[in-house]
């Protein structure tokens, strides 16, 4: 029994259910207060009325804080090192011992310090509980537009920003992340002609992919102004659209195809949506998804039984590599998620030893790309960068983090879920339908 947490809460299930309901537990505080207030109970009740929610988040941080360094002790860390995460800073402010030594030597414990507390309460507060439009702008500079060839540099010729697929395991990156592509294709059954909405469309590629090979009709959106002119430019002539554009404010234009569109893809963008308006975002899918139609969503995500370390990394990605992408979560998380905004799930795929190769190839990209990056963008950039790469790579080795890959229609469409699961049914000798 853990000494700190002796009911056995788990408080990641507890952030989920507050973060999602917010608006409504607030209501609901607030009608508690107005009747206590109103009414002929004792200052003390009063007062606890008023004072219970921000209690209850200070003890939730203070449980995680004192648990991560009790689960240490447990474990037999050496307490009197630095942890995980100060013993990687060291490395970034100094350039002193090896990465990989510091990730995979065991030695260094993954407990929360003032670092990781401070930006907890932070990112809770700003991204998590409200996550406005207005954050979603603010956090586009850090994520993605950084300069593209800082992602040249990491992701290569593909400028592909989400996990490949490696059938054999020898596969180049360049392969794997068209193994993706028609991966992808394939799930959605894609046909010339069809009308496609990529959400979160990167550099482009889909849709130059979609566009050039299958001969779709493309419509790509991205809120990065980077990222726009780039696929702009890659797709110049061929069809597909790139567009500046707030996803979550597109049926505010006037150029969607009548009808809605025959598929959708999102890869990996829905974790910057955020918990609190996910519901809001896979229902605005639904909204714009034809009736027969088919949605495509690959999402990052957490294994259930999570540890502490990570939290720490995640905690270290939002607020040096994608802030506010709050998302990340459990696979039944999300698959509750996408039924209750009307969606039938027909295939789930976890690929998350598969995006440790691709981050791995990165992470070699980046390598090779040492001296350019050094003299642009100075040392610590360098290093931080190569931290984050490094870090995931095991945390999607490990099971830190995964990857998921949903092929979705909407409930009730008879003929098209028939069409779908015979689709994707399981084949002999293919165990990634398409490839």
């Amino acid at each position: 029994m853990s000494v700190c947490n002796p009911l056995g809460i788990d408080i990641f299930e507890v952030i989920l259910f507050l973060v999602e309901f917010v608006p409504y537990l607030v209501a609901v505080a607030i009608g508690l207060v107005v009747l206590v207030w109103s009414s002929t109970a004792n200052k003390w009740l009063k007062i606890g009325s008023i004072i219970c929610v921000p209690v209850m988040i200070v003890v939730m941080i203070s449980s995680t804080f004192l648990c991560s360094w009790e689960d240490a002790y447990r474990r037999g860390y050496d307490l009197s090192l630095p942890s995980l995460r100060s013993a990687l800073e060291s490395y970034i402010r100094t350039g002193d011992g090896d990465v990989k030594d510091i990730l995979e030597s065991n030695r260094y414990a993954p407990t929360f310090g003032l670092s990781e507390m401070n930006y907890l309460v932070k990112d809770l507060l700003k991204h998590t509980i409200f996550h406005f439009d207005d954050h979603n702008v603010e956090n586009i500079d850090e994520g993605y537009n950084k300069g593209n060839d800082w992602f040249m540099a990491t992701l290569g010729e593909t400028m592909i920003y989400s996990c490949g697929i490696y059938p054999t395991g020898e596969e180049t990156l360049m392969e794997a992340q068209t193994n993706k592509l028609d991966y992808v294709a394939n799930s959605l059954e894609l046909q010339s002609g069809d009308q496609v909405l990529d959400i979160g469309c990167g550099w482009g590629y889909l849709p130059k992919h979609f566009t050039e090979k299958y001969g779709a009709q493309v419509m790509g959106v991205t809120l990065s102004s980077e990222q726009h002119k780039f696929g702009t430019e890659l797709n110049g002539g061929n069809g597909a659209r790139i567009l500046l554009q707030d996803a979550m404010k597109i049926l505010e234009r006037d150029d969607l195809p009548e009808g809605g569109f025959d598929k959708i893809t999102s890869l990996e963008m829905a974790e910057h949506v955020g918990i609190r308006r996910y519901q809001e975002f896979l229902k605005l899918v639904h909204t714009l998804l034809k009736d027969d139609g088919v949605f495509y969503f690959q999402v990052a995500g957490l294994r259930r039984s999570w540890r502490y370390e990570d939290l720490t990394w995640g905690l270290f990605m939002g607020e040096h590599v994608f802030p506010g992408a709050d998302a990340s979560c459990p696979l039944g998380w999300v698959a509750t998620q996408l039924e209750r905004a009307g969606f039938e799930i027909q295939l789930v795929q976890n690929l998350g030893s598969h995006y440790s190769r691709t981050l791995d190839h990165w992470l070699d990209n980046w390598e090779s790309r040492k001296v350019y990056v050094l003299n642009k963008y100075g040392s610590l950039a360098y290093r931080r960068w190569g931290v984050f790469l490094a870090w995931s790579v095991r945390a999607a080795q490990q099971g830190s983090s995964t990857l998921f890959m949903f092929t979705v229609t909407k409930q009730g469409q008879e003929t098209r879920r028939i069409q779908t699961q015979a689709h994707v049914s399981p084949r002999q000798g293919l165990p990634y339908p398409g490839l």
